[in-house]
């Protein structure tokens, strides 16, 4: 009987954590939602700017422009090593077990 108890009391125990994770998890997919919704709307900002300048000045070079729009050379820099950097207020997942 007290096996039982025992196997019964660590189920809900580990239940109980994984409710606690999901709970977390959601709120993680949420914030990233959120993030990825402001980087979508930044960049179609950037790319109307971009279009109202390149057609403001037809003197300008097409292929130095072109260049100088592609993703690689818009916005911050890439990072070249260590983690990626997190979001504002986010805290890092851990892997833990009950």
């Amino acid at each position: 009987m007290q096996l039982e108890e025992e196997q019964k009391l660590h189920l809900e125990h580990t239940l109980a954590w994984l409710r606690r994770e999901l709970s977390e998890m959601q709120l993680q997919d949420q914030q990233l939602l959120e993030k990825l919704l402001q980087l979508h709307t930044s960049m179609q900002e950037l790319k109307v700017e971009c279009a109202y300048w390149e057609s403001s000045d037809p003197s300008r070079e097409t292929i130095r422009a072109r260049a100088r729009s592609s993703s690689e050379d818009m916005g911050a820099p890439v990072p070249t090593g260590g983690s990626a950097p997190s979001l504002k207020g986010e805290t890092s997942r851990r892997n833990s077990i009950p």
